[in-house]
């Protein structure tokens, strides 16, 4: 055996290993394709129950969220970015379209209930006051 040819052999195994390493692996991908349409589900089931009934009670689908939270944490740690296949790359431009959905209506929510919550606050403060505090005729702003 040659020295030489050794040497050629080592550097080619370590470029097809360096070029297999950042190769996008369908296969590879697959348990985070997985997590993420899983992901993808329990917040359209949010959302989808948000439009439905605004009075909704969204305690049911934190455990499915949380879920899948849980699922995508671990199949992320299985799944380097170079490993990530095209499909997966779509599904995850997917989830985020989807998350942006729900995040949206929930913050329509949420300021929905702030209003409430300030109408009822201020309501109660009224009721509750003697009077003692107020001016007794309107003042003209100045």
């Amino acid at each position: 055996m040659d020295a030489a040819n050794d040497v050629d052999f080592q550097d080619v195994a370590v470029t097809d290993l360096a070029l297999q390493e950042r190769t996008p692996d369908p296969v590879r991908s697959m348990p985070l394709v997985v997590a993420v349409r899983r992901a993808i589900g329990a917040v359209l089931d949010e959302t989808r129950a948000l439009r439905a009934n605004p009075t909704a009670d969204l305690k049911i689908f934190e455990y499915g969220k949380s879920q899948a939270l849980l699922d995508l944490a671990r199949a992320r740690s299985l799944v380097p970015p170079a490993f990530y296949s095209q499909e997966l790359r779509e599904d995850l431009a997917d989830f985020k379209d989807v998350l942006d959905e729900n995040i949206g209506l929930l913050q329509l929510h949420m300021n929905a209930v702030s209003e409430v919550v300030g109408m009822m606050s201020r309501t109660m403060i009224d009721y509750e006051s003697d009077g003692t505090y107020e001016a007794p005729f309107p003042e003209r702003a100045r």
